[in-house]
């Protein structure tokens, strides 16, 4: 009897210990015990550069938020509506530091700007004269200093001279300096090229189809140079982040179609984006609207 009474209470004792491994088990976590647990990241860089005109016959921005052939994302009035807006120049920038881009207008008769923070109708929100009128200079835009606010700058082409402004007021330049052949005719371009947060100029030849970058606002030779487009097609030139790397490059807007070839290095080649959007005779511009 004891030897049957001590093997009982010893299959009761093992019975009982695996009923509560068994109950310590069911209370884990249920589901898919191999899935991994998802590791906060960092996101990349979505905000890409996209395209837009500027029609100044009827003084209308119409901007798109990819770039791709479409309607017209965004259309606003904002400029005169008559022959004195095919005077102006459109312009596009981060005026205020809030990661999206406004618009603007350049009067080269006056030297005047036209600022506006947003894309939607109305009148300047920053007004201001900035560069001798009536010397056909060209405007430049860019964040000069890395505030993470883009501001005006000009180009001479008759004495190759660029002049850059910190802030978007009246005033004299606040970096000045020679880069680029005299009397060329060459377009001015800017953007940060190294992705370090601070733009700088550049100069495409519409002629030859060839690009002269700087990495510094500073004269002396172009530090990256190549050969991207047809020479002699009259295309105008562009350049922004299109694919959301950090880094800007040029691409190339064709007026006379409405065709846009957008590159994704500062090397020749082919484009990497190719699309239309846009009416014959239409100005370009580009940046991050939204």
């Amino acid at each position: 009897m004891r030897v049957l009474r001590k093997r009982f209470l010893f299959f009761l004792v093992f019975a009982i210990g695996n009923l509560l491994i068994a109950c310590t088990k069911s209370e884990q976590p249920t589901g898919n015990q191999n899935k991994q647990q998802q590791v906060p990241v960092k996101a990349a860089n979505s905000k890409v550069t996209t395209i837009g005109e500027y029609q100044s016959g009827d003084g209308k921005f119409l901007l798109r938020f990819t770039n791709s052939t479409g309607a017209s994302d965004l259309v606003f009035s904002f400029g005169p509506a008559n022959k004195t807006g095919s005077n102006l120049i459109p312009i596009a920038g981060d005026w205020d530091g809030d990661s999206v881009a406004g618009v603007g207008l350049y009067d080269p008769k006056k030297g005047v700007w036209f600022l506006k923070n947003s894309t939607n109708d109305g009148v300047a929100d920053i007004t201001f004269s900035f560069g001798a009128g009536g010397q056909q200079l060209l405007p430049v835009i860019g964040d000069w200093d890395g505030d993470h606010k883009d501001t005006v700058g000009l180009y001479d082409p008759t004495k190759a001279t660029w002049f850059l402004k910190n802030a978007n007021s009246d005033g004299v330049a606040d970096i000045v300096f020679s880069f680029g052949p005299i009397g060329q005719n060459l377009l001015p371009i800017a953007g940060d090229w190294e992705g370090d947060g601070k733009a700088s100029v550049g100069l495409y030849d519409p002629k030859t189809g060839n690009w002269f970058l700087k990495t510094s606002n500073s004269a002396g030779n172009a530090d990256i140079v190549f050969s991207y487009g047809g020479a002699g097609q009259n295309l105008f030139p562009v350049a922004g982040d299109w694919d959301g790397d950090g880094k800007a490059t040029v691409g190339l807007f064709d007026p006379a179609k409405g065709s846009w070839f957008l590159r994704n290095a500062n090397s020749g080649g082919t484009a990497d984006i190719t699309f239309a959007f846009g009416v014959t005779g239409a100005r370009a511009i580009v940046g991050r609207w939204k």
